[in-house]
């Protein structure tokens, strides 16, 4: 990160490609707990319009054409990742309908307050509360949340921004912010179904894939963390996770640091990670708008520029370019994507990241 400093610019560019102003969004509802982007399929947005104190509008961050917008008492709402399906909470109360069909598909009820609450893929959604985490699978008609494990007492304080798990809901973990003094503290709650045991690690964002590393027979579940240590450094950490699987080498655990640029008036931190298993890269997104592109099994940073002057607060995959979709706090849907070919050049350029080209040109080519 502090190498030369008149190298070319990173091969990554960012374009706003929606304004929420224009659907009558204002800037008091572009906010983390209104705006719910999960998937680059559809986003929803909780807004005052026409004299409704809430009204729901979901449409596709691509091409901004507005998929459902109806008036809604709710206190949040949450996206399905692959489906026309939407959740909202209203207090303890949940129902789950199909917004496309307007048909209702599901409802529920939790006897305690709700701290966080997520999908987990198409048909599980998870809710954190003061005590526990459950579990609603909306597979299994008429059965309630399920209780599956306590929340660490770390997490006591902490305002919980996110939890996750990977494919096969063997791993779980939830991440906990708690500001201390000028520092931003992550704590992330490791949960392991199988062998019912809790590791607390320091985190401010974390997230699974199945990646298959170039010299393994078959993909694994892999753990990706990203922290801010007391000064400007932070982590990216990969971890490879059990269980073991025949022909593959052994589970492998990779870190490198990154350097954070603070303005005097503020303290930067990692708030996303988004895994490209594709072409092997990993990026993280801090809350004042830095991009750090890192190379997913060596986890080498191999850039970093710049992609918002205003906090990013929330960004999914594009699936279709392997680049990301951010929302900022001006009411911008920004696309970020990186120049694969360009990206091989300017990797080859740099003495830290020759080592990673060749293995990134096979990726991109393949």
């Amino acid at each position: 990160m502090d190498e030369d400093k008149t190298e070319s610019k990173p091969p990554v560019s960012t374009q706003e490609i929606l304004q929420l102003s224009n659907f009558g969004i204002g800037p008091d509802c572009v906010t983390w707990s209104r705006v719910a982007l999960t998937t680059d399929k559809w986003m929803a947005v909780r807004h005052s319009s026409n004299g409704h104190d809430s009204q729901l509008t979901v449409l596709s961050p691509l091409d901004g054409s507005v998929k459902y917008s109806e008036p809604i008492k709710a206190d949040s709402v949450q996206l399905n990742p692959s489906q026309p399906v939407i959740a909202v909470k209203c207090g303890q109360k949940l129902e789950v309908y199909n917004f496309e069909t307007k048909a209702m598909i599901s409802k529920s009820r939790i006897h305690e307050p709700i701290a966080f609450w997520t999908w987990l893929n198409s048909d599980v959604i998870a809710m954190v509360t003061e005590n526990f985490i459950f579990h609603w699978d909306l597979r299994q008609d008429d059965i309630p949340p399920e209780k599956m494990f306590m929340r660490h007492y770390r997490l006591a304080f902490s305002e919980i921004i996110g939890y996750k798990a990977d494919v096969n809901l063997k791993w779980l973990a939830i991440t906990g912010l708690l500001p201390e003094e000028e520092t931003i503290t992550g704590t992330t709650q490791l949960y392991s179904v199988e062998e019912d045991i809790s590791q607390c690690i320091g985190a401010h964002v974390v997230c699974f894939s199945s990646y298959q590393y170039s010299d393994n027979m078959a993909p694994s579940t892999i753990f990706c963390v990203a922290s801010r240590d007391a000064q400007d450094h932070g982590k990216v950490h990969v971890i490879e996770l059990g269980p073991y699987k025949n022909g593959n080498f052994a589970p492998r655990n990779s870190y490198d640091h990154i350097q954070f640029f603070d303005d005097a008036d503020r303290y930067d931190f990692p708030v996303s990670l988004h895994v490209s298993s594709e072409i092997g890269l990993l990026f993280l997104i801090t809350k004042y708008g830095f991009l750090y592109l890192c190379d997913l099994e060596s986890c080498v940073c191999l850039c970093s520029t710049r992609i918002s002057s205003s906090i990013v607060f929330s960004s999914t995959l594009n699936s279709s370019t392997q680049g990301i979709l951010g929302v900022t706090r001006r009411g911008q849907v920004i696309s970020v994507d990186v120049d694969k070919d360009d990206l091989v050049t300017y990797v080859r350029g740099r003495a830290k990241t020759v080592n990673q080209a060749d293995k990134l040109e096979k990726a991109i080519t393949q």
